[in-house]
Order: structure tokens, then sequence, then C-alpha cells
């Protein structure tokens, strides 16, 4: 779960959240990993910032920076562990974040359009049968929505909350239409109405027990039918729907027997049809939080207290976020007791959206395959490579990390591909990582790393229907966790779908084709143990070597044919093939000739040309193929920087603490107008169940709005919203 300090924030603004693991069917605050991945998408799931922070009791806290180019419209802000991934991103805390660029007025306009909708609450709505409906709508004053009939008449009234919710009870009529009006000119549509049915309302306020209530036309109330309650498609119970005489009838749903989350409730007959269905949003632990305001020595205070079920208090960590009332806020529509509480979040999956406090998507079974371990500490993979874009392979590499005020040396030894990782890493901020290996020549010494990250999981939205929206397409990894497979442990290595390559490309120190043609086939010179030429040609399929080392004669075959000739006393049809060095034409010849002053220790490749259309840019003297040589250009021996063998390393992040945000508001005269005058993610209370604050100054005078979130090691959660 994750509790923000605001749900609006502006580029170059902070975003301060406070995050918690709970784990298991009790979701129990606690975590077997040590690392989370904090990450702000947009909503087409591509990442905008990123960050680990480290957990501790089952959660964490920080601060986040929305970068400066961040569009305005909607993005999600994601906490998830290593493990986590098992179960798949649509099981990651993700909560809905609105980024406000007062400058991109386009885009600020697009999102102040009125938009509503509508959902009768068992689906359908029913000829003769009182139903509810509830709305869910934006940017719409309280007084602009009405119910009409086709002739316009007013039929209902909605009742507005927070959120953007509202509702209305409505008993349609048949061959009657109903409609949404707003505005001057707009208006939606309700649902046809069905002559049969059935209607099924729900009471979830109560602690203890849901209250169902169904209705059903006079001519299938006889027929057999059952109420269905089913998590992720899992049965929990059945309950036989009897009428007899009467058209409605109440269903009490024991809140012990059904676990936390979401369930499916559904009305069946005896075929599997289904006649009516809603969701139901369950919390069997919850606490009540309540705030007083009074007068002090120093000006206003708070008091905060948190009692469970039973009123007894609870000692416990509370996250508070105080910000000001800018007049549009109404006392009526905010809910500081559990039972406004569950009827809040009830309206919201009856809209298919997610209790903004309490997650959807609580997992009841294991993943078919665990292929993610716990993460007990920041991880590093990389690639090592020399200074010349060689892979260092099978090499003892050590790694110098040096951050403030400590060093830290680790040895890894790279597996044959050249990869490695270092694991358990415990650092603050930001390190340097030196890489060295030992060597005789200083520029052996070096050692440049490519790192390599875990990919983006995409972005899934899961709705109170329990569909999980994807909202993004990732690429596919290049390179897998079992790669780096040091071939000494497995240290419980398991194969990840998502790991990366990211970092700069080298940059060639090769000299280009002449006219940038293709050759049909290449052959380079090893720098540091160059071979003869006659090994170099050796090893050039086709190609027929004999004579001396440095310059041999060649023989080019197809077939049974001499296409270059022969060597030695034997008769030649032809010349040799054209030579062509650094882009001159030297001549035919059946050998590299001594008089060009070439020796293998200058080469830097060797391109062919046989039988090929690019050949024809020299005429006929390319008839029996062209040998292209370049020479080595100097580049691999210029100087080396040995800052070309370091890399700066992202640990847990550093966070900017909410005291030092509002000093740099004041500080900077920034333009970002904040609105959140206090931020506290570590409140305690006291045996009483108390925590007292006083009040900042700034807000010593003005109407507050309270958003309170307290979750206790056993699992047990709250919430307060609340204008004082």
């Amino acid at each position: 779960m994750i509790h923000t300090n605001k749900e609006v924030v502006s580029p170059k603004d902070h975003l301060f959240f406070k995050a918690y693991v709970l784990t298991g069917p009790e979701q129990l605050r606690v975590s077997a990993s040590d690392v989370l991945k904090i990450e702000l998408l947009d909503e087409n799931g591509t990442l905008i910032n990123s960050q680990y922070h480290k957990i501790a009791n089952g959660s964490t806290q920080g601060s986040m920076m929305v970068p400066k180019r961040t569009k305005s419209g909607k993005h999600y802000i994601r906490a998830y562990t290593r493990w986590m991934l098992n179960y798949g991103p649509e099981n990651f805390a993700t909560k809905e974040i609105a980024v406000l660029d007062k400058r991109n007025t386009a885009s600020n306009s697009v999102s102040n359009l009125p938009d509503i909708q509508v959902f009768p609450e068992g689906g359908n709505m029913i000829n003769g049968l009182e139903n509810r409906f509830v709305l869910n709508f934006k940017n719409l004053k309280d007084n602009q929505i009405r119910v009409v009939d086709s002739e316009g008449n007013s039929v209902a009234r909605v009742k507005n909350y927070a959120y953007g919710l509202g509702t209305f009870l409505l008993t349609p009529k048949n061959e009657e239409k109903y409609f949404l009006k707003f505005g001057e000119d707009r208006e939606v549509a309700l649902p046809e109405v069905q002559d049969e049915g059935y209607v099924m309302l729900l009471n979830n306020i109560g602690s203890e027990n849901i209250v169902v209530k169904i209705s059903a036309t006079n001519n299938i109330k006889n027929q057999k039918v059952y109420l269905r309650g089913r998590v992720n498609g899992i049965s929990l119970f059945e309950s036989n729907i009897e009428f007899k005489d009467a058209s409605t009838l109440e269903i009490d749903i024991p809140k012990r027997n059904l676990p936390n989350g979401l369930v499916q409730l559904q009305l069946e007959d005896e075929f599997d049809n289904v006649w009516a269905k809603r969701p139901l949003h369950v919390d069997n632990k919850q606490l009540h939080l309540e705030v007083v305001k009074s007068s002090s020595t120093n000006g206003n205070r708070l008091t905060i207290k948190v009692t469970d079920d039973n009123g007894l208090p609870v000692q416990t960590e509370l996250s508070m976020a105080l910000s000001k009332d800018r007049g549009k806020g109404n006392r009526s529509l905010y809910f500081d007791t559990p039972r406004s509480q569950r009827f809040v979040n009830d309206l919201l999956v009856l809209t298919g959206r997610s209790p903004k406090e309490y997650p959807l998507n609580k997992v009841t079974e294991l993943p078919d395959e665990i292929k993610y371990t716990f993460q007990k500490g920041l991880e590093f993979y990389g690639k090592a490579y020399d200074l010349n874009a060689v892979p260092v392979t099978n090499t003892e590499i050590q790694v110098v990390i040096s951050g403030e005020g400590e060093a830290l040396v680790h040895e890894v030894t790279t597996n044959d591909k050249g990869l490695f990782k270092l694991s358990g890493l415990q650092i603050d901020g930001e390190a340097d990582m030196i890489f060295r290996r030992a060597a005789e020549d200083q520029q052996d010494k070096y050692v440049k790393v490519i790192p390599y990250q875990y990919e983006t999981p995409p972005l899934k939205i899961t709705n109170s229907k329990g569909d999980g929206k994807l909202n993004s397409k990732q690429f596919i990894p290049q390179s897998k966790l079992a790669d780096f497979k040091d071939g000494k442990s497995m240290d419980r290595l398991i194969t990840l779908e998502g790991v990366s390559l990211v970092g700069e490309k080298f940059k060639s120190s090769k000299t280009p084709s002449v006219y940038n043609i293709q050759p049909t086939r290449v052959v380079y010179q090893d720098p540091k143990k160059p071979k003869f030429l006659s090994e170099l040609f050796m090893n050039i399929p086709g190609v027929s070597v004999s004579g001396g080392r440095d310059y041999p004669g060649l023989s080019i075959l197809s077939g049974s044919r001499t296409s270059f000739g022969t060597t030695g006393n034997s008769t030649l049809d032809q010349p040799g093939p054209l030579w062509i060095i650094d882009g001159f034409v030297v001549g035919n010849s059946l050998f590299l000739d001594p008089e060009w002053g070439l020796t293998h220790i200058d080469i830097d490749r060797i391109e062919f040309l046989i039988r090929s259309p690019e050949a024809s840019l020299w005429g006929s003297r390319a008839s029996n193929g062209v040998i292209l040589v370049y020479t080595r250009n100097g580049s691999d021996t210029t100087f080396l920087n040995p800052k070309e063998a370091q890399l700066t390393f992202q640990g847990y992040h550093d966070s900017l603490s909410f005291d030092a945000y509002q000093q740099q508001l004041m500080g900077k005269k920034s333009k970002i107008e904040s609105t959140i005058l206090y931020w506290n993610p570590t409140l305690e209370t006291d045996e009483n169940g108390e925590v007292v604050i006083e009040l900042p100054i700034d807000a010593q005078n003005q109407v507050l709005h309270v958003d309170a979130k307290a979750i206790t090691p056993d699992g047990k959660n709250g919430s307060l919203k609340k204008i004082l």
C-alpha cells in the first residue's frame, strides 16, 4: 500500500510517500525482501523516474522529484519488491497521480472537460424494482446532475460524495427511457428497462455482517436461484434463495468467513446463468482514526487517536498530511469513521475503481512458477571490457566502491561472456565504482563496465471486475540473469524475464570501408597478439595459402576451378586479384609484395570482394576479385582515460526531508505553489492510542484537510480524511 502527501503534483515538485509491505493471507506488515522499488510512470507505462528504498519493519518512506519535462496528465506511482514480480504487475501497489504543468494550458483544458458514468448496482434496470445507481463523475458541480425521464421530468435526486461519486434511487417503469442531464445540453442515457429480472442491493457498512437485499419480478420469483461468492474464480460460499410468497428477502453474510480484499457476488440460476452481480470490498481488520483540534500555548494542536473495532486504543505508527482548504471542499464529503470508509469504498468498487487506501488485488494463491527470489540488498550486473572494447572473460576484477566517507572493495570473476554480478550491496545515495584487474601494462589494468538493469514491468491497473488492464508494451530482454552465472556457485540464481542492456555504445576505432561497400568476407588482426598474414588468410573459407608466412601466395577456390591462380612453379592462366591499400590501388598480384612496405603488425583488417557486383567499381582489373587492406589508424594507442573504468552507482535513494523541502521552497522562491502544510510518515501513538502534533505557524488559521493512514504489524489498517 502507498500513502502519499498529495495526489496532484507539478514538474520539479516533490511527492512524499509512505509505503507498506503486506505479506500472506493475513496481510501482516512484514517483508522477507529488504529492497522496495518505487517508480513513477506515465499512463502508457513509460518509466519517468525510479528509486530503491530499504525496507525496515515492513515499511519505508521517502520522496521523489517529478522530472522537469514531465507532461501534464495521468501518472502512476508504483511500489513492489522483486518477490512480487512472481505474482505479476497487476498485484503491485499502484496509485494514480495527476501531474499538472501550469505552462501546458492545452493539456489542462482537456483534463477539465466534464465526464460521467453510471452503474446500476446489480447490473440492470428492472421494471418495478427499486435499484440504486452509482455515478462516477469528474469536473461537475453538485447541482449540475439531474435524473429525468423522456419528457424531461425530474424523477430522482442525486446525492454527491467524495472522490467524484454520487448515488440515486430509482424505480423504473417499463417502456420508459431515463437520462442523466448535466450542464446546458449534455445528457447520458441510462440502461434500458428490462421486463423481468432481479435486483441485488448491498449494505456493507457494518463491522460483522454484510446485508444483501434481493428483489425479483413476480414471474420469476419461484425459480431456483443461488447467491454465490467467489475470489479469483474460487468459490467461497453458496446460498439457496427462496422467495416463497415474498418479492424481497434479506441475507446476512458473516464477514469473518470472508477473506480481505475483493469478493464477487453473483445471483445465478440452476443453469449457471448470471442474473445480477456486483463486486464487494471486505476489510475485517479496520482501525478507527479520529482527530481533534484544540488550543495550546503555542497556538493550535491536533490530537490523533487510533482505536480498534472494540474501541480499545492501538499503539501504532501513522503517516499524516495536512493541506490547505481552497474553499472547494465540503465537510460532508469526508469520512472519518470505519462505517463511512466502508461505505465510500463500496461505491468505489461499484464504479470499477480501487479504494484509494486499500488494494483490490489481494492474492490468495501462490503463482504456478517462482522465478524471482527475495532481495536482501542492492545488486549490480555488468559486462566487462578492456579499453579496446574486447570483453574481459574469466578474469578476476577488483571493484572499489567509494561513497560518502567510506570505501568498499569487492572481487568478482567474470564468466566466459565477460558478465559478472555483485549482490547484497548496502549503499546509501550515489557511489563511484572503479574497476581494474591485475596486469603489467598500465592500460591493461583498466576495465570498462557496461551496467545491466531490470526491465520495467508493464503497467497493469486492476479494476473491481478483476480485469487487469494492460497499459504498456515492453521490449524483449537482451540478457537473462542466468547468464551471469560465474561457474562456481549458483547462489540461488534464477532465470529472470527482465534484464536489459543500458549504457553508451563504444566508439569504433576502425577505418571505414572504402565507399561504404559491403565485403564478401573480412578478417581482423589482433593488435595484442598479431598473426602473420598467412594465418589471417587461412581463417577465410575457400582460400588456399602457400609460400612465406608474411608474403604468401593465394588461391581462391570455387568448386574445381582456381580463380586467382597458384604459386610456385604452376602455370598462371589469369593475373592475381587487385590489391587496394587504404583506398589506394597498388595493382594485381598473387602476393602481398614486400616492396609495398607492409608487415603483419601494420594490418588492421583485410576485406575480400569475390565475384561481387561491388568489385565492378574497379573495372576489368577486379575480374579475379579484390583484396582491400586497411592499416591501423593509431586510435587504439591514443591516451587512455582512467575515468573510462569508472561509473556512478545509484544506491538506496537519499530522499529529501519534508522540512528541507519547505525550506527549499521558501529559500529559492520557487514557482511551485504547494498546498501541503505538514507531512510526517513516522508519527507514533502512545499506550492510549494518541499522538499530539503542534500545528506549524502557516497552518494555525487555515481550514485544513487531514489525510492520515495507519497499518499495524498484524495487518490492521485504517484511514482518516477530514476537514477541520
